[in-house]
């Protein structure tokens, strides 16, 4: 006779999404947990509740400082496992979406909110659960979960599914990937959360598991993210996601480039939609236009404080046109960008282009210093290098930077005699320098 399946359940382990930052809360959190899991680990059964009496949260004697430790203590092995995965899986998503600070007050305003609900559950339907102290970081993940569930609406997480039989202390992973969205799992644990919680509630007596602290998190979740308007940002951000693929031809552009122009209505001044519609003029080659939503795009990543973005903006634009040249001040910001990114030959071609169309700024003497430095140093061409000093020494004898330039420049000679052989075709000539104006 088959063993009678119990319940399905699923197992998550990763999603499709790629990190843009390091999650450090939510690592820190992870070794939290694993460190007092490990020390608990030489307590005995008996001594392990006293722990859990005096630091989880029990409704009938609440504490304020047990309201946040009962999340860093687990039943065993198996309860933080599911714990930890889940808030590795989400949490490192959520974490460098939305930024570690507001993702740690989400945590503990979830975890909080589990306490409540679960007390309040307790109170009026199980009186059982009033003495029971509540461990486990369950309702604060399950706040995660409903959050990240809406903003990133169309994530996707790798899950097996999971069948338990009588007989059996474990339930059995079957060989079935399946690509669950987010937002389907969150669901589903939601569903099941909630039928659990309702048997307990029906028979007026609770189990070894906090269903309603899980639902309360939940709610939580899904309540800030509606609060937030959370859904448009990650609607936004899907447009984005579609943009760069179509703008590598993996799909098709028409319908991303639609969905591009409709946020730009809205907000013509949103310089990462610039730059997406940028990258698919670019692609479907309508280079004036690319250059021109460029161009719009630089001055608003700046004034973000995103200069790792505006210099990506730049390098495009001298892909197109390599004698584009920018207002001055944000010509020499991209150049000084651009070296910091280690972009060495666009760095050179920035700074060159500066001094050549701003010489009368004082500017124009630190671009010429700075690429003569990175063809030496970075690019391998001391010859190119002597070129620019010699320029720099000719053109602007007076600069606060001869007595530099005239050291590094004897440095070069020096260097550039003792070598055997000098290719002088190593790099393309800097463009012409001229004293009374530019191009």
């Amino acid at each position: 006779m088959p063993f009678p399946v119990l319940n399905i359940t699923a197992l998550p382990l990763r999603t499709d999404r790629t990190l843009r930052a390091v999650p450090y809360v939510t690592y820190t959190l992870l070794f939290l947990n694993l460190c007092i899991f490990i020390f608990n680990l030489r307590l005995s059964d008996y001594e392990f509740f006293q722990f859990s009496t005096h630091w989880g949260f029990t409704i009938s004697q609440p504490s304020l400082i047990t309201l946040f430790t009962y999340v860093f203590l687990h039943e065993d092995i198996f309860h933080l496992l599911g714990n930890m995965l889940m808030l590795w899986l989400v949490g490192t998503v959520l974490e460098t979406g939305i930024g570690s600070i507001t993702f740690l007050l989400l945590y503990f305003a979830s975890s909080v909110t589990a306490i409540i609900i679960n007390g309040l559950i307790g109170r009026a339907f199980l009186p059982d659960s009033l003495t029971m102290p509540l461990i486990g970081a369950s309702g604060a993940i399950a706040g995660l979960t409903g959050f990240a569930a809406i903003r990133f609406y169309r994530l996707r997480v790798l899950t097996f599914p999971l069948v338990g039989f009588i007989g059996l202390p474990l339930p059995i992973p079957l060989p079935i990937p399946i690509w669950l969205p987010l937002w389907a799992y969150a669901v589903y644990f939601a569903g099941r959360e909630l039928y659990a919680g309702l048997s307990t509630v029906l028979v007026h007596r609770s189990g070894s598991v906090g269903h309603w602290a899980h639902i309360g998190g939940l709610l939580l979740g899904v309540l800030v993210a509606a609060l937030l308007r959370v859904l448009q940002e990650g609607k936004r951000e899907s447009v984005l996601e579609d943009t760069m693929r179509a703008a590598t031809g993996a799909t098709p552009q028409a319908q991303p480039r639609r969905e591009v122009q409709r946020l730009l209505r809205e907000s013509p001044d949103d310089p990462e939609m610039l730059e997406a519609m940028a990258a698919l003029t670019l692609v479907n080659g309508e280079h004036e236009r690319s250059r021109e939503f460029y161009t719009k795009a630089i001055p608003l990543f700046f004034s973000s404080g995103n200069r790792e973005r505006a210099a990506t903006c730049y390098m495009n634009i001298l892909r197109i046109d390599p004698e584009s040249v920018l207002p001055e001040h944000q010509q020499m910001s991209v150049a000084t960008t651009l070296e910091a990114m280690k972009h060495f030959p666009e760095a050179v071609q920035a700074f060159l282009l500066m001094a050549d169309r701003y010489p009368r700024l004082e500017e124009a003497q630190t671009a010429l210093l700075r690429a003569a430095h990175i063809y030496h140093r970075y690019l391998q061409d001391p010859t190119e290098s002597q070129r620019i000093l010699t320029n720099l020494l000719t053109m602007y004898p007076d600069s606060p930077w001869s007595n530099l330039a005239h050291e590094r420049l004897a440095t070069l000679n020096e260097a550039l005699r003792s070598l055997p052989f000098i290719d002088q075709q190593t790099s393309p000539p800097a463009p012409p320098l001229e004293r009374e104006g530019g191009k």
